[in-house]
């Protein structure tokens, strides 16, 4: 790139790092890098203030480069190299450079597997940000406390990543930027599923509710959607601790709420509810088929009947497809089965069979062998 003699060095920087910015918004990492690199050349050695923060720009904007290219190894060399020059610096206005090169450090340690030192290394972002107020820095130190989370959680150390969603919810949860109480939402998500792992089933579905309890009153759609999301999982959970009626409590809590909702993301989880909520009606209905046959079949046309309704709203969905194919199975209805499983193949692939295969294991009946292979015959 031609350098403008009548520009001062700041100047040049900027512009060029300003066309990198540009580029790789457009996903073009490659020729970022590369102007990025020619900043660093070009001015690497400088100690003109204003220049040295188009370095540190430079060096954030070459890591990030890299993380996205997938190359983790010279991502970490930036890194290193950004806090090599700059990571003794006082000047504030380095302060979040710094913190932006720690933050792709981590994820670039994610990317090769290092997990113990990601957790050192958002220790110190941790502890640069102690304090911090503005909402740049609120934005850097809540993606600091879910790293940490996840680190710990890939190591084992659920125990530990616990409090650590709890401090992101303090401290986010009633934040006036819609974005940072979706971080909270979404770092309540996570612990809901870690408790769940740990089986600790109530903790996790009083986290599922207290997402609804802050949350529900929100008027941004992603939090919404999260709300909706929440409800679905813990009506999920109340379904596999065979707590039946209320799984098709909260499952018909979510139609009701949100099933005039314009938003496709809220549609989605209404038809998540709705399918969810047939399979839940479908295994009590093979739980009560050896003992209770004519009941398991008045479930079973419940569960019908909520999957036909999902179908009316999605109706290409694979997985509700496959429902209707095994409840049609079941009701004796075997042409109509294998139509609906050859569709639900066709449109969801093998991931589809698989699934059908291991919910045909849940409340085994002797049926099941010939749906089985019904469905490896297709």
């Amino acid at each position: 790139m031609a350098m403008d003699d009548t520009a001062s060095p700041e100047q040049v920087a900027q512009g060029v790092l300003d066309r990198a910015s540009e580029l790789g918004e457009e996903g073009r990492y490659d020729e970022a890098l590369a102007l990025n690199d020619e900043v660093i050349q070009w001015f690497g050695g400088t100690m003109i203030p204003a220049v040295r923060l188009q370095v540190i720009r430079a060096l954030v904007n070459k890591a990030l480069a890299l993380v996205q290219l997938d190359r983790p190894e010279e991502a970490l060399a930036a890194c290193d190299e950004a806090l090599r020059q700059f990571g003794g610096s006082r000047d504030a206005k380095l302060r979040e450079g710094l913190v932006r090169v720690l933050l792709y450090k981590c994820v670039a340690l994610g990317q090769l597997g290092r997990p113990v030192e990601g957790v050192a290394v958002c220790d110190e972002v941790l502890r640069r940000l102690d304090g911090a107020t503005d909402l740049l820095q609120r934005e850097l130190l809540s993606e600091a406390l879910l790293r940490k989370a996840v680190f710990l959680r890939f190591l084992g150390r659920e125990e530990e990543a616990l409090p650590v969603h709890d401090e992101l919810v303090r401290r986010f949860s009633r934040d006036s930027e819609a974005e940072l109480r979706m971080q909270a939402a979404r770092s309540l998500m996570f612990k809901a599923s870690l408790l769940g792992k740990l089986g600790r089933h109530e903790e996790s579905l009083a986290t599922f509710e207290e997402v609804d309890r802050r949350f529900g009153g929100e008027r941004e759609l992603d939090l919404r959607v999260e709300v909706a999301r929440a409800l679905v999982c813990r009506a999920e959970l109340l379904g596999q601790l065979r707590r039946v009626d209320e799984a098709l409590v909260g499952f018909d809590d979510v139609v009701r709420r949100f099933a005039e909702a314009p938003e496709p993301a809220l549609r989605e989880r209404v038809s998540n509810a709705l399918n969810s909520a047939g399979f839940a009606l479908l295994c009590e209905a093979k739980r009560l088929w050896p003992r209770e046959r004519a009941r398991a079949l008045e479930v079973l046309q419940r569960a019908r009947e909520r999957v036909d309704a999902t179908l009316d709203r999605r109706p290409g969905e694979p997985l509700a497809l496959g429902n209707a194919g095994y409840i049609a199975f079941l009701q004796g209805r075997r042409d109509e089965a294998r139509s609906l499983l050859a569709e639900a193949l066709r449109l969801g692939g093998e991931s589809v069979r698989e699934t059908e295969l291991q919910d045909a294991g849940i409340h085994p009946i002797p049926e099941d062998e010939e749906f089985r292979a019904l469905l490896r015959s297709l």
